[in-house]
């Protein structure tokens, strides 16, 4: 029951059971107050207690003085065969201990002393059906919400946009006592409403989604829709409803159809509906009123669906744009990385018109051609590995050689003339007394040490010293490998910015003078040779790069026959 005004309350809607083993207290009873409530009567406990066995009631009125069960005793059974029944205890013996137990054991509402006045007695039992109604109502509502709540938590832990109307009804078909179930949803263009998911899924859906209502052939219908309002659709009607409706109601074979609109915050987004196409009984009213409960949950959930689907979208674009973003910065990575060889190339033709026709005693001609060579072949590995990465195939392994790092430095020192010369700075150069030779890929370590040179070049400034040394690593009596260490004289590098010197697009410098992946770069094809970068810095006194690699593979440490890097 929904809640009503008491004036409004029709008591007779509320059964009374008055129990006495007096025949004539029965029929006393009966007529003084059979205009006024629904009323059943009993001549004993056992006999009332069957009786409420096959028909609930809303109050019990039990005489005190009963062979076999007293009065206390009966009313303390009811409440264990119906606790929401309200209970009343007549009684001429009205002592202490006997109301106590009534009110104890029995919990009775009140009672009542032998021989009642009927004005009194009439007022008793028009309060005790308001109170029984009341916490019937109560109780059904707080059913109910626990079965929105119940509901809500099911269709909002799924908001995927594919399985959500399936979800919603699978709620529903747990939930409520109804035959089938439909979500109609609404053009987004017009008012036109399509049948979106069905339960049962069988023929019968089928059929169903091939019927459109729209304005021109249900108006009267989506009217009431697009105003939010819910219909309740006859079988016996079915001679006046719209074309559409009607056949909606000959497919399902239903004696009714209730209809909910799914109202959004802006507009209808559809329908909820709900049949007894199978027969089963007509939706109550709390039942009804639930369905319309659920229905705003559902909307507040395919609103949501929505969002989280166009969200999807938009990250997508957003996932393509960024896409185009790194592609642009990779290309710019990659023409840094093109630039540093064309520096040496660049040296080479620079001072090739100095030495021409000129004695070569110096070597000129033989080491700047052979490194000339060697970086045009880097320029051209650089390019067929981006080549391949773009078709997303792999970069072959690159097999590793001895390699006197002393004399990468050297020839990286003497290529950058230029360079240093424009900046002001000079490079001081010890490569010691001892052969520092590692397995590695020649080119590889050539491009590490050519970024670490020119980003000290960058950092330096004008008259100040580049240090870059090369020396055996470990104990002196047992080296493990080689150190080359790189030190400028710089402003250096905050401790914040040192926690992120290698990571991927980090730079300090100015956009068009770095893109970030040249120390991530150079960071890489250490750690592919089994080596380390570390780098130490204080603000205002420069940065010093150490770099580690050892004197043998790690796979040839461990007993391998070569390794190889990629």
């Amino acid at each position: 029951m929904r809640p009503k005004p008491s004036r409004l309350l029709d008591h007779r809607e509320y059964p009374i059971l008055y129990v006495d083993d007096e025949v004539d207290n029965l029929r006393v009873f009966e007529l003084t107050f059979r205009r006024d409530f629904k009323i059943l009567t009993a001549s004993s406990a056992k006999e009332g207690l069957e009786l409420i066995a096959r028909h609930p009631v809303a109050l019990v009125l039990s005489d005190q003085k009963m062979p076999g069960i007293e009065g206390v005793e009966f009313l303390r059974r009811v409440r264990e065969v119906d606790a929401r029944a309200l209970r009343i205890l007549v009684t001429a013996y009205g002592d202490a201990k006997t109301l106590g137990e009534a009110i104890n054991d029995g919990n009775i509402y009140r009672y009542i002393a032998k021989p009642w006045e009927p004005d009194d007695m009439r007022l008793t039992i028009r309060r005790a059906i308001e109170t029984y109604a009341l916490e019937s109502e109560r109780a059904t509502l707080l059913e109910e919400l626990t079965i929105l709540n119940r509901l809500s938590r099911t269709i909002h832990r799924d908001i995927d946009a594919g399985r959500f109307h399936d979800t919603l009804l699978a709620a529903l078909r747990d939930e409520l006592d109804y035959d089938g179930c439909a979500i109609l949803l609404c053009d987004p263009d017009e008012l036109r409403l399509r049948f979106t998911a069905c339960d049962p899924d069988d023929e019968v859906a089928e059929r169903l989604r091939a019927i459109e209502l729209g304005m021109e052939n249900a108006p009267g219908f989506v009217d009431r829709v697009s105003k939010g309002e819910p219909q309740l659709l006859l079988q016996e009607d079915a001679a006046e409803l719209e074309a559409p409706v009607r056949a909606w109601l000959t497919e399902v074979s239903a004696e009714e159809i209730f209809v909910v609109p799914l109202a959004g915050k802006e507009k209808v987004v559809g329908a909820l509906a709900v049949d007894n196409r199978r027969g089963g009984a007509r939706l109550s009213t709390d039942g009804r009123m639930l369905v319309e409960g659920l229905a705003m949950q559902a909307v507040i959930a395919i609103e949501n669906a929505k969002l989280v689907d166009d969200l999807r979208k938009s990250r997508a674009q957003i996932r393509r744009v960024d896409r185009l973003g790194t592609l642009g910065t990779l290309a710019a990575g990659l023409a840094h990385e093109i630039n540093n060889p064309l520096v040496s190339l660049r040296t080479f033709l620079t001072l090739a018109p100095e030495k021409r026709g000129a004695d070569d005693a110096d070597g000129f001609w033989d080491e700047y051609h052979e490194l000339a060579c060697g970086e045009l072949e880097r320029i051209r590995g650089l390019v067929e590995t981006m080549s391949r990465l773009g078709r997303g195939g792999q970069t072959p392994a690159l097999s590793k050689e001895p390699v006197e790092l002393g004399e990468i430095v050297g020839q990286v020192a003497r290529l950058l003339h230029r360079e240093t010369e424009r900046a002001g700075v000079t490079i001081d150069v010890d490569l010691g007394d001892d052969f520092c030779e590692v397995p590695a890929v020649r080119d590889q370590i050539h491009q590490v040490v050519l970024n670490l040179c020119l980003n000290a070049i960058d950092a330096s400034p004008a008259g100040s010293t580049i240090s870059i040394s090369v020396q055996p690593d470990g104990p002196p009596e047992a080296p493990t490998g080689v150190r080359v260490r790189f030190q400028d004289r710089g402003e250096g590098i905050s401790p914040e910015n040192l926690e992120r010197i290698f990571d991927p697009f980090f730079t300090t410098k100015d956009p068009d003078k770095g893109t970030g992946l040249g120390l991530m770069i150079s960071h890489q094809i250490i750690a592919d040779h089994g080596g380390s970068i570390e780098v130490e810095s204080t603000p205002g006194q420069g940065a010093t790069f150490h770099v580690r690699l050892p004197s043998q593979s790690p796979s040839a440490a461990q007993g391998g026959e070569g390794s190889t890097a990629a």
